[in-house]
């Protein structure tokens, strides 16, 4: 059946309002369902604002960053249902959902995460960039974390490589104009991140990332590889000790390291963690390059 929007870029717009709504409907309707059921006084201006300051203030280990995020994927495939019900008429699972002989795509995705990250830390101390100061040792909360961080991750991968990047490859042969435009949508949408302009690194590092994180899906038309990479590059960021995309992680890091001031900010990433430094981009660069490889070989 013929999509009612022929145009692939069109529909690609068309979602990302679609989707904003979506999320602040169901992300809305939930907080407001959580502070009735916690007691809060609705009716009380100043009980409501110190509810919304500790949203904003929430950590990683957070139960209800927890549910926030459970919340947000909720919202994200009901926006895109929407979208592939009634506009482009095909089944929720043509995004790339299908697990069928994807473990060994899983473990190469977290296994690729780990070389990644851990390769990079040891450039940074190599480099004197960074400099261990101790261990801090298996928490509990990293099992909180880890299941905030996958469905975060997932939620991502559903919008702008299962929604976005397929829809952008329905209108153009070219893999990398496809990947350039869910690209920028995925730089954008992180923009307000804390310390993202602090140099010209992380905003570019961020359009990078929807190379590496995307290039896979444009041969296999699949999400598990670019999930598990996605979550272990954030989950392995935070064991490292390192921000992630510029938020602290200071209550579940694993190793515990700073900053020493020997290098400038692009080198060693500054406030905004790894994804500020230009040798994480040189890195996703070449890690793209790679996984391109790789599958074009395999064709």
């Amino acid at each position: 059946m013929e999509p009612r929007i022929k145009n692939g870029w069109l529909r690609a717009i068309l979602f990302m309002p679609i989707w904003f709504f979506a999320q602040a409907i169901v992300q809305g309707f939930g907080v407001v369902a959580i502070m009735i059921s916690s007691g809060v006084n609705m009716e009380d201006p100043a009980a409501v604002e110190a509810f919304a300051e500790g949203l904003g203030g929430m950590s990683f280990g957070s139960p209800m960053m927890l549910v926030m995020s459970v919340l947000g994927i909720i919202s994200s495939f009901g926006a895109i249902w929407f979208m592939m019900a009634v506009i482009n008429r095909e089944p929720l699972m043509n995004i790339g959902l299908s697990t069928e002989n994807r473990g060994k795509e899983m473990l190469a995705g977290l296994g690729g995460a780990l070389l990644f990250i851990g390769g990079i830390f040891l450039i940074l101390w190599v480099l004197g960039a960074i400099t261990v100061t101790g261990s801090v040792g298996f928490k509990a909360e990293v099992f909180m974390v880890s299941m905030m961080l996958f469905v975060a991750a997932f939620n991502e991968e559903i919008v702008f490589r299962g929604y976005l990047l397929k829809n952008m490859m329905d209108e153009t042969d070219n893999r990398w104009i496809a990947l350039a435009g869910s690209s920028v949508f995925f730089a954008l949408v992180h923009s307000s991140n804390p310390s993202v302009w602090s140099t010209w690194v992380p905003m570019t590092e961020l359009f990078a990332a929807g190379f590496i994180l995307g290039i896979s899906y444009t041969f296999t038309k699949n999400l598990w590889l670019p999930t598990f990479f996605h979550f272990g590059w954030n989950f392995f960021q935070g064991l490292f000790g390192f921000e992630i995309s510029g938020m602290g992680v200071d209550t579940w890091k694993m190793i515990s390291h700073e900053n020493t001031g020997n290098v400038p900010d692009i080198i060693s990433g500054g406030a905004f963690g790894i994804e500020g430094s230009v040798i994480s981009l040189c890195c996703t660069i070449l890690g793209t390059y790679l996984i391109f490889k790789y599958y074009n070989d395999k064709e």
